[in-house]
């Protein structure tokens, strides 16, 4: 098996929109091993959430909330919250967050292993 040590993915935030930051390719599984959350206004708190949905599950207000790994964190004006726990992705999962505003940039880094 193979490891690809690489930026998973990065997204700006849509407010109030789950977006998928990385989806996990199949035939293959990944670690990730730091997710950076940086709140690019100078002024503004912006809250986030991050979620690990698993492969062909249904998204919905219901079945949600037990996908979240962080929910409602705060990062301040020009800040950086830099996330250090490991998360093992199968095949098909997705990375996914949200923010209270657009400018929040999330990025995933990790390897994948095939």
């Amino acid at each position: 098996m193979a490891n690809a040590y690489k930026i998973l993915g990065q997204v700006t935030a849509t407010a109030n929109t789950l977006a998928n930051v990385y989806v996990v390719p199949a035939s293959t599984a990944a670690v990730v091993n730091s997710i950076h959350v940086t709140n690019l206004t100078p002024s503004t708190n912006i809250s986030y959430s991050v979620a690990v949905v698993p492969s062909g599950a249904a998204i919905s207000a219901t079945t949600l909330p037990q996908y979240f790994v962080i929910r409602g964190a705060v990062v301040p004006p020009g800040d950086t919250a830099q996330l250090d726990f490991p998360l093992t992705l199968p095949a098909g999962a997705v990375l996914a967050a949200n923010a209270s505003s657009a400018s929040l940039s999330i990025s995933a880094f990790g390897a994948e292993i095939s």
